[in-house]
């Protein structure tokens, strides 16, 4: 974090992990490079979309490293993305929280980010604002929000918008056990892909390694939002 003026600019100034993400694209690359060495059933298309959608990941994970940022003023906060900016004027905000994330285990995420509530309920990520850049995420938001309230952010907190917060988190839980659930449906259908080939029998890739589990997370995605949404709102608080 920087002062400037009179804004605080959240930006990436510390060495961050990132071995596992790394990792990782270096893993899909390899699997993509030996699935068009090794099969000669391939479709023409699927290596070039294949390696296009791994560069255009390392890119909008560069853009998101060096780009992004987050702005406080004492007119609003600002969150610039890998390609846009957005700005919340400090009465359309209506809390600013650090909450554990679920992905870090592999220390490709933070594992305290800072969020902004809007007076939606809806969540947005605050760039830098995180355990990596700060030492202590906690007492930064509490400052920021000890000084916000004199801005105009509301303090109070309003019943109708903690429902839509909850609801929207139970949605988010169902999207992210339908991403689990995705990637075991490919690795099934890598296991069916593999056993089709030891026994001889040409394998539709693009049907098993696509289309299934993208419809498997497309309809899981949706029965698990819903019922993860109301579960969440029948929880007492």
């Amino acid at each position: 974090m920087v002062e400037d003026g009179s804004a605080r600019v959240y930006r990436r100034g510390r060495r961050r992990p990132r071995r596992a993400a790394l990792l990782s694209f270096v893993l899909m690359g390899n699997a993509v490079f030996q699935i068009i060495r090794t099969r000669h059933d391939v479709p023409l298309w699927w290596a070039p979309l294949a390696l296009a959608l791994l560069v255009a990941a390392g890119i909008w994970g560069a853009l998101t490293e060096w780009r992004a940022r987050t702005v406080v003023t004492a007119a609003g906060v600002t969150r610039q993305g890998p390609l846009r900016a957005r700005t919340w004027a400090w009465p359309a905000v209506y809390d600013l929280r650090v909450e554990p994330s679920r992905s870090h285990a592999l220390s490709t995420q933070p594992g305290w980010p800072a969020y902004l509530y809007d007076t939606e309920g809806r969540r947005f990520l605050l760039p830098h604002i995180n355990e990596w850049q700060l030492d202590d995420p906690y007492a930064e938001v509490a400052a920021l929000r000890s000084q916000a309230r004199w801005y105009g952010m509301p303090g109070e907190q309003r019943p109708e918008v903690e429902a839509r917060i909850l609801r929207r988190a139970g949605q988010r839980k169902g999207w992210q056990w339908a991403s689990v659930a995705a990637v075991v449906v490919f690795v099934l259908m890598l296991g069916v892909v593999l056993g089709e080939d030891v026994s001889g029998t040409p394998a539709n890739l693009p049907l098993l390694l696509l289309a299934v589990p993208l419809a498997a997370f497309g309809v899981l995605g949706i029965l698990l939002a819903r019922y993860c949404a109301a579960r969440a709102l029948r929880l007492p608080r």
